[in-house]
C-alpha cells in the first residue's frame, strides 16, 4: 500500500493520529474538570446563597404593630427614621424624625410581610443543628467564631447573642436568619456589618418571640442590624440601636428610649446590579456530575482499540 492509500484509508475511518490524540486529551481534561468540581462542592462547607425578599409597602416603616407600646419617660422616647403604624400606640408618642404615623396598619403590610415570611422561609439554607445556638460562638467554614458569611441560616431552636460579644455579619450579600424558637440578644451585644454588608440585606424571621437586649447607655452606635419579621412579637431594650425596621404585622412591638432607623445602604445585588438568575447548589453538582460523567464517557470510547486498516 502506498503513502496515498494509507492515509485515505486512515480518514476514512474517522480521526487521524494527530487529532485523535488532541480530542482525547480535550475530553480527558472535561473528564479532570468535572472530578474537580463534584470535588470542591462535596467538599465545601460555604452556606447556601440567600434571595433577598421584596418588603413591598413595609420597606418605608421602621415600626409595623397591632400594638405598639412605648416607654412611659418622656425625656427617653423612642427615636424613629421612617414610618410607622399601628392599630393601639402609645400614650406618649416617639419622635419621629422623618416619616409619617399611620393607624391601623394598611392591609397590605400585612400582604406584604406574609409573602416576604414565605419567601423567607422557602429557600434552602445551611442547618445549624436541632437545638438553640449562640451566635456569637458559631463557626462557619474558616471563620472565626461569631464571623458569620453571607447565606442562609436555621435551626430547630432559639438563636441567642450572648451578653457582651458581637456577632460580625462580613461580606456583601443577602443574611436570612431563621431560628426554630426565639431571637434573643443579651445585653450590651452588638450585631455589626462588614465587608459590605448592608442592613438592608439582612433578614430575621424567627418563629418566636424577638427580645433585643439593652444597652449601658445611649448610643449612636448601632447595636443590632436588619429586618425583623416577627408577628410573634419584638420587644427592643432600653437604649438599644436598631439600623433596619421592626415589622410585626398583627403583633406587638415594646421599645424603651430606642433609636430605630430605616437603612439607607443600598440592598445587595448580584453582579452590581439588577438581580441575575443563579444555579442553585444542588444544580451546581449536578451540572458538575454531568460534565465528570460526559468525559468518561469520552475517555472510555478513547481507550477502546482503534480499527485496523485492512491489508490489501
Amino acid at each position: 500500500m502506498n503513502a496515498q492509500t494509507s492515509c485515505t484509508t486512515q480518514s476514512e475511518h474517522g480521526i487521524t493520529p494527530r487529532a485523535e490524540a488532541d480530542f482525547g486529551s480535550y475530553h480527558g481534561l472535561l473528564a479532570s474538570v468535572g472530578f474537580i468540581a463534584v470535588l470542591s462542592l462535596a467538599q465545601s462547607d460555604a452556606a447556601w446563597a440567600a434571595t433577598a425578599p421584596s418588603l413591598g409597602t413595609e420597606s418605608t416603616y421602621a415600626i409595623v404593630s397591632s400594638t405598639f407600646t412605648n416607654g412611659p419617660n418622656v425625656a427617653l422616647q423612642t427615636a424613629l427614621t421612617g414610618d410607622v403604624c399601628f392599630t393601639t400606640g402609645p400614650s406618649t408618642p416617639p419622635v419621629s424624625s422623618i416619616g409619617t404615623t399611620t393607624t391601623p396598619c394598611p392591609g397590605q403590610t400585612g400582604v406584604d410581610q406574609g409573602a416576604a415570611i414565605s419567601v423567607l422561609n422557602g429557600q434552602s439554607c445551611t442547618f445549624l443543628g436541632p437545638a438553640a445556638i449562640d451566635l456569637n460562638a458559631l463557626i462557619i467554614g474558616a471563620n472565626p467564631p461569631g464571623t458569620i458569611p453571607p447565606g442562609c441560616y436555621f435551626n430547630g431552636g432559639a438563636m441567642n447573642i450572648v451578653t457582651n460579644t458581637t456577632v460580625t455579619l462580613n461580606g456583601a450579600g443577602v443574611y436570612i436568619f431563621r431560628p426554630g424558637g426565639a431571637l434573643t440578644t443579651q445585653a450590651n451585644s452588638l450585631v455589626v456589618l462588614a465587608g459590605g454588608a448592608c442592613a438592608n440585606s439582612v433578614f430575621w424571621a424567627p418563629v418566636g418571640a424577638t427580645t433585643l437586649g439593652a444597652n449601658a447607655a445611649a448610643s449612636t452606635t448601632p447595636t443590632f442590624a436588619g429586618n425583623i419579621l416577627d408577628a410573634a412579637g419584638i420587644t427592643i431594650g432600653n437604649f438599644a440601636t436598631l439600623t433596619g425596621r421592626a415589622l410585626a404585622f398583627g403583633g406587638t412591638v415594646t421599645t424603651a428610649a430606642v433609636t430605630i432607623g430605616v437603612p439607607t445602604c443600598a440592598p445587595f445585588r448580584a453582579g452590581g446590579g439588577a438581580d441575575i438568575p443563579t444555579l442553585s447548589e444542588w444544580a451546581m453538582v449536578m451540572l458538575a456530575a454531568l460534565l465528570a460523567i460526559a468525559g468518561i464517557v469520552v475517555n472510555r470510547r478513547r481507550t477502546r482499540p482503534f480499527p485496523q486498516t485492512p491489508s490489501h
